[in-house]
C-alpha cells in the first residue's frame, strides 16, 4: 500500500465528528441554564458570604470599640484614682509641714523665752566663781569636798541628813546678829537680800532651782551665819558651838569648800548693816585674817601683815587663795605671766624648744642627791611655794613644811586654783607636783627632806600626803607651770658628769667622818708616795757634781 493510502480504522470519517447542531443547541442552553442556574447560587452564596462577612467585621469593629471604651474606662479611673491620690498626699505633706512649722514656731517661742531670761549680752561670758568640782577624783574623795557640818549655799542645802541640825543654829545666829545693831531692822537685810539675789545667782555654775523669795532667804541665813560665826571668834563669847573644839574645826573647814560658798559681796553688805557702815577693807584686815592664816606656820610671809585684794574678791576660799599664795610671787615665778591671752600663750609655747614642750618633773630627792643636787629649807620665804634652784652650787631651796596639814582646805584651794582661766598660773598645782615628785621614793626620799628641815617628819605618812595631792591635780601635760625655769635648770645640772661623779666622791667618802678620815689617810699616802718617787729618780737626772 502506497503511502498516500489511510487506514479507515486508524482515521474515522469527518462526518463522523460533526455535531448536532440542535443538540448542541439544546446543550448549550441547558448548560446555559444550568450555568445560569449554577452561577446564579454561587452569586447567591457570595452575596450571602459577604453579607456574613460584613456584619461579623461590623461587630468585631462594634465589639473593638466596645472594648476600647472599656480599656479607656479602666485608664480613666485608674488615672483619676492615682490623681486624687498624689493630691491627697500632698494635702497630707502640707498638713504635716504645716504642723511641722507649728511645732518649730512653737519651740522657737519657748527657747526665746528662755534665751531672754539669762542675764548680761550676747559674747559677754558670765563672773562664774562658784562651782562644783568634777571628775572621778571627785568621786573618790568625797569627804574633801562636800561639807560634813555646815551647808553653805544652793550646791548642798537640803541635802545630806548631818546637815540639818545647823539649820537651827543659822537661826540663833541671825537672832545674835540682829542683837548687835538695834538700827538695823531684819527688813533691812530682807530688802539687801532681795535687791543681791540676780547677781548672785549669777556667780554659780550650775542653774539653782529655787525661786526669787527661797534664794534671797537663803542668802540671809547663810550670809549672817558666816558673819556671826567670826564675829563670836573675834568676841570670844561663849557659845556652844564656838566653845565644842571639833564643832569649831568642822565648820571652819566647811567654810572653805569650793561648793559651799557665797558670793563675798553678800558677806560685805551683810556686814556693813550690823557694823553700821563699816567696809570690806576693816572686815578683811581687821577680822577675817586672823582666820585665814592661822595655819601658815613657817612659810607665812616676814614683814607687813597680808593685804586685802586689790579686786573683787569672789568668796572666802579666793581670800584665803590670795593670802596662800600671794599674787606678787607670780611676777618672780617663772613660765607665762597671769591673765596671758591664749594667743600669745601659744606662741610663747610654739618659740620654745621642742624638749621644753613637753613637761618634765623632778626626780626623786635621792636621784637628785645622787647626781649632786644638795637640798635646804628656804629661809624667809615669801610663800610655800617659793621653791628656787641655785646653778652655781646645785641647791635645791625648798620652805619648810611645818604646821600645815588641812588636807581638806589644800585640796579645795587646789581645785579652785583649776577652776580659774586656762592660762592662769597654776602656782599651787606646780608645787604639789613638784613635791610629790622629790616624795616619790617614799621614806628615802623624805627622810633626806627632813635632815634638810624641809619636812618637819620623816614618816611614810608625809610622801602619802603629798602622793595623794598629787593625784587630785591634771595631769603634767595640762599645767602652766610656774617652775619651768627651775626644771631646766636642775636637768641640766643634773646632765653634767662631773657633777654626779663628785656626788659619788662625797657620798662614798665623804659621808661620815671615818670615811673622810680613811679617805685623807689616803690621799696624804698618795701625796708621800709621789714626793718619795721624785726624790728617787731625780738624782738620776741631775748627778751630784761632787
Amino acid at each position: 500500500m502506497g503511502p498516500t493510502q489511510m487506514d479507515p480504522k486508524a482515521h474515522p470519517p469527518a462526518l463522523a465528528a460533526v455535531p448536532d447542531v440542535h443538540a448542541d443547541a439544546t446543550v448549550d442552553e441547558s448548560s446555559t441554564t444550568a450555568g445560569k442556574v449554577r452561577a446564579n447560587g454561587v452569586l447567591g452564596d457570595a452575596d450571602e458570604s459577604s453579607d456574613t462577612v460584613v456584619a461579623a467585621s461590623a461587630h468585631a469593629e462594634e465589639k473593638s470599640d466596645d472594648g476600647d471604651d472599656t480599656d479607656g474606662d479602666v485608664m480613666s479611673v485608674s488615672l483619676q484614682r492615682r490623681l486624687e491620690e498624689r493630691s491627697a498626699k500632698e494635702e497630707e505633706d502640707d498638713d504635716e509641714e504645716e504642723r511641722a512649722d507649728a511645732e518649730a514656731d512653737e519651740m522657737a517661742a519657748r527657747m526665746q523665752r528662755r534665751l531672754a531670761a539669762l542675764p548680761g549680752k550676747a559674747h559677754e561670758s558670765e563672773p562664774l566663781t562658784i562651782f562644783r568640782v568634777a571628775g572621778p577624783m571627785r568621786d573618790r574623795n568625797r569627804h574633801l569636798y562636800e561639807p560634813q557640818m555646815l551647808s553653805i549655799g544652793p550646791f548642798h542645802r537640803g541635802g545630806a541628813a548631818r546637815l540639818a541640825a545647823m539649820e537651827a543654829h543659822k537661826w540663833r545666829f541671825l537672832r545674835d546678829l540682829l542683837a548687835r545693831n538695834p538700827d538695823a531692822p531684819l527688813a533691812s537685810y530682807a530688802r539687801a537680800a532681795r535687791e543681791m539675789e540676780p547677781r548672785a545667782r549669777r556667780r554659780y555654775a550650775e542653774p539653782v532651782a529655787m525661786s526669787a523669795a527661797e534664794f534671797a532667804e537663803m542668802l540671809l541665813l547663810d550670809g549672817c551665819f558666816v558673819l556671826e560665826f567670826f564675829l563670836k571668834g573675834e568676841d570670844r563669847a561663849d557659845d556652844a558651838l564656838i566653845d565644842a573644839a571639833w564643832a569649831m574645826q568642822n565648820v571652819y573647814n566647811d567654810l572653805f569648800l569650793l561648793e559651799n560658798q557665797l558670793p563675798f559681796f553678800v558677806v560685805e553688805r551683810f556686814y556693813g548693816i550690823a557694823t553700821g557702815g563699816l567696809g570690806r577693807d576693816y572686815l578683811v584686815s581687821n577680822l577675817l585674817v586672823k582666820y585665814l592664816t592661822v595655819d601658815f606656820g613657817a612659810s607665812a610671809r616676814d614683814g607687813a601683815g597680808p593685804r586685802p585684794p586689790d579686786g573683787e574678791i569672789h568668796h572666802l576660799l579666793h581670800l584665803y587663795y590670795h593670802w596662800f599664795l600671794p599674787p606678787e610671787d607670780a611676777a618672780a615665778a617663772s613660765g607665762a605671766g597671769s591673765g596671758k591671752g591664749e594667743d600669745d600663750a601659744f606662741e610663747e609655747w610654739l618659740s620654745k624648744p621642742v624638749d621644753e614642750r613637753a613637761p618634765w618633773q623632778l626626780p626623786s630627792a635621792s636621784q637628785l642627791q645622787d647626781a649632786g643636787v644638795t637640798f635646804r629649807a628656804k629661809k624667809s620665804p615669801r610663800s610655800m611655794v617659793d621653791v628656787t634652784f641655785r646653778r652655781r652650787d646645785g641647791v635645791l631651796e625648798i620652805p619648810a613644811v611645818e604646821s600645815y596639814t588641812n588636807h581638806a582646805i589644800f585640796a579645795n584651794l587646789l581645785a579652785y586654783e583649776q577652776s580659774r582661766g586656762r592660762w592662769e598660773l597654776q602656782r599651787l598645782v606646780s608645787y604639789v607636783l613638784l613635791m610629790a615628785s622629790v616624795a616619790a621614793g617614799g621614806r628615802r626620799d623624805v627622810e633626806i627632806l627632813q635632815r634638810a628641815g624641809v619636812f618637819a617628819r620623816g614618816d611614810e605618812g608625809t610622801a602619802a600626803f603629798y602622793a595623794h595631792l598629787g593625784e587630785l591635780c591634771p595631769p603634767a601635760d595640762f599645767v602652766n607651770n610656774c617652775y619651768e625655769a627651775l626644771h631646766r635648770d636642775v636637768r641640766e645640772y643634773v646632765g653634767r658628769s662631773w657633777n654626779r661623779h663628785r656626788a659619788v666622791l662625797a657620798h662614798d667618802y665623804f659621808s661620815n667622818p671615818w670615811t673622810s678620815m680613811s679617805a685623807a689617810a689616803a690621799v696624804l699616802l698618795l701625796v708621800l708616795t709621789v714626793v718619795q718617787t721624785v726624790y728617787t729618780v731625780l738624782p738620776y737626772y741631775h748627778p751630784n757634781p761632787g
